[in-house]
């Protein structure tokens, strides 16, 4: 393989480049020349073959000294890498804007399902209360097939139980933050039913049941931990929401996100909804993982006042916030009624003088 570098130098100094200034645009304009040439060979031989035509090429021109040899590396290595690099920076871009449009994506679908859930219970407030009960038993247990990320949730909880039973020093309090931060994730994802929070916490749970089960001598650790973990996040959730309510944006004073009176049926009672799961998880899993369950719920005893705590506050926030929608709904019913019936008048006054005039000119036509 030929360069040719002393053509490009000399072409370099036709155009009025200096001594240093032609040698360096000659040795780049050669060795991209044949990059661009040799496309197809592999890094390896291309370099190989560049390299050994440079040795001659500077040689025979006396410039094989260091500093232009290190330009001629240079030169080569990013003629060679600055495409893929180029190409690399587009797909980073590109990946950046999947990503966005993916989390859009996916948040417009969780939004467009608890908008459907929330449009069917609203329909049943129509039936009659037989009706009504049978509807909403269907309604949760459709709700809980659909609820988002289940399946997920289930393979997060398995792994990040086994890390800490792995790796952590302590294994009870290890489990506890795991499990708080992977509970309050997913209850933070969608709307507080009391549905969608049976599932998750049924979920996190029964793994958690299955890991101590596999696990017997450590399976005090993993079942308080995880019991201790959860009701750490129903606090945290419930405290978030109470903040959420008390500084709402738009979209929540205007009820697309808040279910208000499924939300305050399930801060009601937040502490016996997590007593009773912890019941059912008890009765579907051995003796000996049953025993364990039962203990760490009564062992919670303060944890539980506290969750019981700190939703009534949110209830109250809730109420308040319901109370104060009902108020501006009232005034804009008002204001529309007002509004409607200026313009009814106004059409009256109009469909008054149209018929006026109607009737002269009919009157007009008799006299003629």
């Amino acid at each position: 393989m030929e360069l040719d570098i002393k053509a490009y130098v000399e072409k370099e100094k036709a155009a009025g480049a200096g001594t240093k200034e032609a040698l360096e645009g000659g040795i780049e304009k050669a060795i991209r020349a044949s990059v661009h040439l040799h496309r197809g060979m592999s890094a390896k031989t291309l370099a190989e073959t560049i390299a050994a035509a440079l040795h001659e090429e500077l040689a025979r021109l006396g410039a094989d000294d260091e500093a232009t040899l290190k330009f001629a590396f240079d030169t080569l290595i990013d003629a060679v890498q600055r495409p893929k690099e180029k190409e690399i920076e587009r797909l980073v871009v590109e990946i950046d804007r999947l990503q966005r449009h993916l989390s859009t994506e996916e948040e417009e679908l969780q939004r467009s399902l608890r908008e459907l859930f929330a449009g069917i219970e609203h329909a049943a407030t129509k039936l009659s209360p037989t009706e009504q009960s049978r509807w909403m038993e269907a309604l949760e247990n459709t709700e809980l097939e659909h609820v988002e990320g289940l399946g997920i949730l289930n393979e997060t909880v398995e792994a990040a139980l086994v890390a800490a039973l792995e790796e952590a020093e302590e294994i009870e309090p290890a489990i506890r933050d795991v499990v708080r931060q992977i509970t309050h994730k997913a209850l933070g994802e969608g709307l507080l039913s009391a549905a969608r929070i049976r599932a998750i916490l049924t979920t996190i749970l029964m793994k958690a049941a299955e890991l101590a089960e596999a696990t017997p001598t450590k399976a005090k650790e993993i079942v308080y931990g995880t019991v201790y973990g959860i009701n750490d996040a129903l606090i945290a959730t419930v405290r978030q929401l109470k903040e959420q309510l008390q500084f709402a944006p738009e979209e929540i004073k205007a009820g697309h996100v808040v279910n208000w009176e499924e939300l305050v049926r399930m801060l009601s009672r937040s502490d016996e909804l997590y007593r009773e799961i912890l019941s059912d998880v008890a009765a579907k899993n051995s003796p000996f993982v049953r025993d364990i369950l039962k203990e760490a719920a009564n062992i919670l005893g303060d944890q539980f006042a506290e969750l019981k705590r700190i939703s009534h506050e949110t209830v109250a926030v809730a109420k308040e916030k319901l109370a104060t929608l009902a108020k501006e709904a009232a005034l804009r019913g008002a204001e529309l009624k007002e509004q409607l019936t200026a313009e009814a008048k106004k059409l009256g006054t109009k469909a008054w003088k149209k018929a006026v005039e109607m009737a002269e000119a009919y009157k007009s036509k008799i006299e003629k």
